[in-house]
């Protein structure tokens, strides 16, 4: 089996590209935003200006501004468009996702491309039957056999 990880300080993360690429072999159409002030709302951005802004999200719509909820729900939150404009998951880091058949052939194929602001993806191998958890230190990832833990 095999497992992306991140192998520097910083944290996990996918390039704009990369995440283009996975949502493309998905079927789904991939557009990147940025936070606009003072409205707070989303303003669309290219992949290449996604790639070096601070903060950046990939939605499956044009225009996520069109879902966001300007009412709090019934706990009082507002939930954020990405519930309801299908955002295009970013939870890459999430186990599960580490493992998807078209996250790691976009990582083998983008190579360096691939990596996030702060990353350094590598492609590891487990044998298929270890059940398995990323561990973490300062972004710095390895797997671990899954234990038992208390604390």
């Amino acid at each position: 089996m095999k497992i992306i990880i991140n192998t520097c300080y910083g944290g996990f993360g996918l390039s704009p590209l990369a995440v283009k690429e996975i949502a493309k072999r998905k079927g789904r159409d991939c557009y990147f935003f940025t936070h606009g002030y003072p409205d707070n709302g989303y303003v669309q951005i290219s992949a290449e200006k996604a790639h070096s802004a601070f903060i950046w999200f990939a939605y499956s719509v044009p225009n996520p501004n069109d879902y966001k909820l300007s009412e709090p729900d019934q706990d009082g939150l507002y939930r954020s468009a990405n519930e309801r404009a299908d955002k295009i998951a970013l939870d890459y880091y999430l186990g599960e996702y580490r493992a998807d058949p078209d996250v790691i052939a976009v990582v083998e194929q983008l190579g360096d491309l691939a990596n996030g602001k702060y990353a350094q993806l590598k492609i590891i191998e487990i044998p298929d039957d270890i059940e398995w958890e990323i561990d973490e230190y300062d972004g710095i990832e390895s797997v671990h056999e899954k234990h038992r833990t208390w604390d």
